[in-house]
């Protein structure tokens, strides 16, 4: 309980004047709490390194065969954009919402980056896809497991004419692919650092004697 500084009597709490002498009482200003910037997240930089990563390595000619591994472009994409996350920490350990959230940000910047990438390479390879677009469609009509809306994004995916439709169908089905398997990286990599940390902070075991 406080006091009043002019006649000494106490004072309730949240009291503004002295209920004696009527002098104010004087308040201590509150000061906001101030956010550590260590402690906060910052998933931009992070999630493009990543993006970079993944988006060119999907998009390159040849490169991009890669992903037929497990894809390995995109789950690296997501691993790089969790890994540089946890520099930021300072110790304190990821959750895996946030290393899922860093896979699935890191795949959007991906889509982005290899959907621009993607243009220029299908203008370069208009005329070499011209002249296959009938072995083309011959080959997807041979394939009945293929049909409806997927066969035609696929289609246009492979058409050789840019348009902002074979654009649009493009960054969407990278967003959906890169998003889900980036995400599956960043949630592989917190697990890993995670259990690499709970190693290093486990005591060695004791050792007996056999007397």
């Amino acid at each position: 309980m406080s006091q009043c500084k002019e006649c000494q009597a106490d004072l309730p709490e949240n009291a503004r004047f002295c209920h004696q002498c009527g002098a104010a009482v004087a308040t201590e200003p509150v000061v906001p709490a101030q956010v550590d910037p260590a402690t906060e997240l910052d998933f931009v930089r992070p999630a493009i390194a990543g993006g970079v990563f993944l988006g060119l390595l999907s998009s390159l000619p040849v490169l991009q065969a890669g992903n037929c591994l497990c894809c390995m472009w995109v789950i690296g994409g997501g691993s790089i954009a969790t890994y540089q996350l946890s520099r930021q920490q300072h110790g304190r350990r990821l959750g895996l919402g946030d290393g899922a959230f860093a896979g699935v940000l890191s795949g959007l910047f991906g889509a982005i980056i290899a959907t621009v990438v993607s243009i220029p390479i299908k203008l370069i390879s208009a005329r070499f896809l011209q002249s296959q677009q009938q072995s083309i469609e011959e080959m997807f009509r041979n394939m009945p497991e293929i049909e409806g809306p997927m066969r035609d994004i696929l289609m246009r995916m492979l058409s050789p004419e840019v348009s902002a439709l074979t654009v649009l169908a493009t960054f969407l089905s990278n967003l959906i692919f890169f998003a889900l398997f980036a995400m599956v990286g960043g949630i592989l990599t917190v697990a890993v650092l995670n259990k690499k940390g709970g190693d290093l902070q486990q005591p060695p075991p004791r050792q007996t004697s056999g007397f």
